[in-house]
Protein backbone atom coordinates (compact mmCIF):
# COMPACT_ATOMS: atom_id res chain seq x y z
CA UNK A 1 0.00 0.00 0.00
CA UNK A 2 1.18 3.15 -1.27
CA UNK A 3 2.17 6.24 1.39
CA UNK A 4 -0.98 7.75 -0.27
CA UNK A 5 -3.45 5.34 0.25
CA UNK A 6 -1.81 5.21 4.04
CA UNK A 7 -2.73 9.16 3.98
CA UNK A 8 -5.90 8.48 2.65
CA UNK A 9 -7.38 5.93 5.35
CA UNK A 10 -6.65 7.92 7.81
CA UNK A 11 -3.58 6.86 9.68
CA UNK A 12 -0.90 8.59 10.87
CA UNK A 13 1.98 8.10 7.83
CA UNK A 14 1.70 11.45 5.66
CA UNK A 15 1.61 11.19 1.80
CA UNK A 16 5.09 12.97 0.66
CA UNK A 17 4.52 14.53 -3.17
CA UNK A 18 7.95 13.97 -5.13
CA UNK A 19 9.13 17.10 -6.09
CA UNK A 20 10.07 17.18 -10.52
CA UNK A 21 12.55 19.12 -11.56
CA UNK A 22 10.16 22.03 -13.22
CA UNK A 23 8.64 22.54 -9.53
CA UNK A 24 11.93 23.50 -7.92
CA UNK A 25 13.14 26.69 -7.57
CA UNK A 26 16.22 28.03 -8.97
CA UNK A 27 18.34 27.25 -5.51
CA UNK A 28 17.22 23.36 -5.92
CA UNK A 29 18.03 23.00 -9.51
CA UNK A 30 21.10 23.96 -9.08
CA UNK A 31 21.78 21.91 -6.12
CA UNK A 32 20.44 19.07 -8.29
CA UNK A 33 22.67 19.69 -11.25
CA UNK A 34 25.59 19.93 -8.66
CA UNK A 35 24.63 16.85 -7.31
CA UNK A 36 24.00 15.06 -10.41
CA UNK A 37 27.61 15.96 -11.47
CA UNK A 38 29.25 14.55 -8.52
CA UNK A 39 27.22 11.67 -9.10
CA UNK A 40 28.70 10.95 -12.74
CA UNK A 41 32.11 12.01 -11.56
CA UNK A 42 32.25 9.54 -8.91
CA UNK A 43 30.81 6.67 -11.53
CA UNK A 44 27.93 6.37 -8.90
CA UNK A 45 29.39 6.67 -5.56
CA UNK A 46 28.09 9.59 -4.25
CA UNK A 47 24.59 10.36 -4.06
CA UNK A 48 24.09 6.75 -5.11
CA UNK A 49 19.88 7.09 -4.69
CA UNK A 50 19.77 10.57 -6.96
CA UNK A 51 18.20 8.45 -9.79
CA UNK A 52 16.34 6.52 -7.86
CA UNK A 53 12.38 7.24 -7.78
CA UNK A 54 10.40 5.94 -4.87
Amino acid sequence: MSNQDRAAQGSAATAQSIRRFKQMNWWQKSLHIIKLTLFFATFGFAFSNILHDD
